[in-house]
């Protein structure tokens, strides 16, 4: 297992390139949820506003298992698996 900072796990992310990946992290009503997800996905767009920005560390992903759009906070990321290699947030 591979320990990746908070402040890099955005640059992880990114670095799948559209490749689905799995993360664990905390809702805002402090339950764990896990989810199996992707990035770069742009089926059902409707056009609305996306309302991530710099200040609030989140990121838009498309949910595999639910079929929708979701946003993972980063600041509570707990684990990241990509291609098979397990990192754990710190």
């Amino acid at each position: 297992m591979r320990t990746v900072s908070r402040y890099k796990v955005d640059e992880v992310i990114k670095s799948t390139h559209g490749k689905i990946f799995s993360c664990e992290f905390i809702k805002k009503d402090g339950s764990l949820r896990k989810m199996v997800a992707r990035l770069g996905v742009q089926k059902n767009l409707k056009g609305g506003k996306n309302g991530v920005s710099e200040k609030n560390s989140l990121i838009t992903v498309y949910d595999m298992i639910a079929g929708g759009y979701r946003m993972i906070n980063l600041a509570t990321l707990q684990a990241l698996k990509i291609s098979g290699t397990q990192y754990e947030v710190i």
